[in-house]
């Protein structure tokens, strides 16, 4: 067959069945900028990026047939019809399922290569392939890899750059039903669609559907096993041990036991004790703390005015610039010296008399003036400075990295499929199915884009109720670490425990009374498995870093815009007057600290900004407790909320935030009275 010539713009297409790595591979052919969009009229994002000057390259979701069935299909199909090349991407350990797809491709008279992704998990299972054999049958190129590593990409690239993709083999009875059909349509592609009963093609050209599915498909299902028996050989037919692993995780008595000790070891060991206690006791009290906070406030205070106050066990002292430290070189002198020759003693920074708002029986010296205010917002309780890259670098960043590594692993592993299968059964009774798990994990990592990762359930009744429970009961990554580090550190493993346990009553009772009173119900569980494998390091690196980096990218300038609004509430007095206002809430009905309530206003902006706030206030175990059940209880950021209403309806989105405050609150009133905070 004659390899067409390129045009200016080729169109190189990837698809595949869900779980053949093709995301991966897409990466690892491009290696360069990546636009990931919404196709037209849909919620599905569509990846793609330039290969070379002429050539394009664009990724499609996961599908098993080209048709019309959901948005995924639909979109697919519409870029395959369209593509010059398609590279079907399928699994060496799946053939059986995925050269349905790649026969189908065939029989749409594209142009194909074929990628035979995960060839390293097939020849651990003793699987040959006779790759020569299969491209000889299908009539198109037939190549191996390891999308992962980039075992045999190089492979693809050429084939791509020399353009030897080809039409295949189609069978001759499908042929002539094809050929009868092409007068009516654009091109092979459509008349393959339109015997297979597909509506928008026949709507598009005006003729009726042939309705033909069975028929094809059946043909189409006994040449791939044909396939499949002839280029096959098993060596090994030994079940391997991650395979006994495998099914050892879905069991229902041994798998749920498993699961918990996963999220025991996961949340409470490894994110609250190993990196929120260890990990950010070492980077922010050791490092930021003790070197760069004082740094950067005696930087501050060189110009600005400052009162130093010294604390130790027997009397207190005030030294104060009013003009800064270089106006005042006697006073600094004394300061130095008695900070020098007393090193247990405590030592605080204000720069204005705002900063004292906490200490109000102190007295200032100084004057609240622009000076002054700006020493606040720079270097102050809440400064851009100090406090706001402490927290970043100190505190978020660890618990960040900690908590994508964590589930890069359990992505990486396969775990997370296995999860969704174990818990469907649960999910079912709250008016979901196991797939519900995803965006729910995901939740954990960002619950913004774990909204977003609702698409993915089949109807708008499971995504409105996984929508409600993400915006009720569900932490992101930087808030859930902080608070595993609070509660690890002050209460010790029951009150995690206790924590842990309201968290998923309130979720599981959300779903419940959801499930009952909207009409509908869930959906049965269709999900492919992938094989379990060890996890490689390369792999859980890029996935971390890639999610960290976007993590930042988002938290960053939004929190300093956060801390920078609270800072001017702060030297302008309004910040006194809101802890005021909400203390009957914090104080009386919580029994908690009447400056709790900074952490609820910050929440609203970003959970993890409530949660930073809970770090700078003296509690006890039944107070943090009360205060991180309350604080993941509260409403779902700004973000979250304008993902939700974009999704669903305002009405919706603003349900839930009014909803969740009602819910935290009262939650943590009955629980502040029942463990004595």
């Amino acid at each position: 067959m004659k390899n067409q010539t390129t045009t200016k713009q080729q169109q190189i297409v990837l698809v595949g069945n869900p779980n053949v790595g093709k995301s991966v591979f897409f990466h690892n052919l491009s290696k360069v900028y990546v636009d990931v969009s919404n196709y037209p009229g849909t919620t599905v994002e569509i990846t793609s990026a330039p290969l070379t000057e002429h050539i394009h390259i664009q990724d499609t979701p996961g599908i098993y047939g080209v048709s019309s069935f959901n948005d995924e299909e639909r979109v697919a199909r519409d870029i395959i019809l369209y593509a010059d090349v398609v590279i079907n991407v399928v699994s060496a350990i799946s053939l059986e399922r995925d050269l349905f797809l790649t026969k189908q491709l065939i029989d749409m008279g594209k142009r194909i290569i074929v990628a035979i992704n995960q060839i390293d998990e097939a020849r651990a299972i003793g699987l040959k392939i006779d790759t020569n054999q299969l491209s000889t049958i299908l009539g198109v190129p037939v190549f191996t890899t390891v999308a992962i590593t980039g075992e045999g990409m190089n492979f693809i690239k050429d084939a791509i750059l020399k353009n030897i993709a080809t039409t295949g083999n189609v069978d001759p009875v499908l042929k002539s039903e094809i050929t009868e059909l092409l007068p009516l349509v654009s091109n092979e592609a459509e008349a393959i669609l339109l015997l297979e009963g597909d509506l928008v093609i026949a709507e598009r050209h005006n003729t009726n559907p042939r309705n033909k599915r069975s028929f094809v498909y059946n043909q189409r299902r006994k040449e791939v096993n044909e396939i499949v028996t002839n280029i096959i050989n098993k060596e090994n037919k030994k079940e391997r041990f991650l395979t006994k692993v495998s099914n050892l995780l879905i069991h229902p008595f041994f798998g749920v036991i498993i699961a918990l000790f996963i999220a025991y070891l996961f949340l409470y060991q490894f994110l609250g004790i190993f990196v929120g206690g260890d990990i950010v006791e070492f980077t922010e009290n050791k490092i930021m703390n003790t070197y760069y906070e004082p740094t950067i406030k005696k930087a501050t205070g060189l110009f600005l005015p400052v009162e130093v106050k010294i604390s130790s066990d027997t009397k207190d002292t005030t030294y104060s610039f009013p003009n800064g430290f270089l106006k005042d070189k006697i006073n600094y002198t004394k300061l130095d010296n008695h900070i020098q020759n007393n090193p247990n003693i405590k030592t605080e920074f204000f720069f204005s008399p705002h900063d004292y708002i906490e200490k109000e029986r102190y007295k200032s010296a100084l004057s609240s003036n622009i000076l002054s205010s700006l020493g606040t917002i720079l270097a102050g309780q809440y400064g851009l400075l100090t406090l706001t890259i402490t927290y970043l670098i100190g505190l978020l960043l660890p618990l960040v990295i900690a908590f994508y590594t964590a589930l890069a692993i359990l992505e990486d592993s396969g775990y997370l499929p296995r999860l969704a299968v174990l818990i469907d059964g649960l999910l079912s009774k709250i008016g979901m199915n196991g797939r519900a798990i995803i965006p729910l994990i995901l939740g954990l990592g960002c619950v913004t884009m774990a909204t977003v990762t609702t698409r993915l359930l089949s109807t708008r009744r499971e995504k409105l109720i996984a929508m409600t429970i993400l915006g009720f009961a569900i932490p992101c990554s930087a808030q859930l670490g902080v608070i595993q580090s609070l509660l690890a550190k002050t209460g010790g493993l029951i009150y995690w425990c206790i924590w842990f346990s309201i968290i998923l009553l309130v979720l599981v009772a959300t779903g419940f009374i959801m499930n009952k009173y909207l009409p509908g119900k869930a959906t049965p569980l269709l999900i492919d498995l992938p094989p379990l494998r060890l996890p490689r390091i390369s792999n859980v690196f890029y996935k971390a870093k890639t999610k960290v980096l976007f993590f930042m990218k988002e938290a960053v300038p939004a929190f300093f815009i956060a801390a920078f609004v609270v800072a001017i509430l702060q030297v302008t007095g309004v910040l006194s007057k809101i802890i005021l206002v909400f203390e009957p809430i914090s104080s009386k009905l919580l029994h908690l600290p009447q400056e709790v309530s900074i952490s609820f206003i910050l929440g609203m902006v970003r959970r993890d900004f409530g949660a930073f706030g809970l770090t700078e206030l003296t509690m006890s175990a039944a107070q943090v407790t009360v205060a991180s059940v309350v604080l993941t209880l509260f409403v779902p950021c700004i973000a979250t909320v304008a993902v939700m209403a974009k999704e669903q309806s305002w009405k919706a989105a603003c349900a839930i935030w009014l909803s969740s405050i009602f819910l935290a609150v009262s939650v943590g009133a009955i629980l502040a009275r029942i463990i004595g905070a």
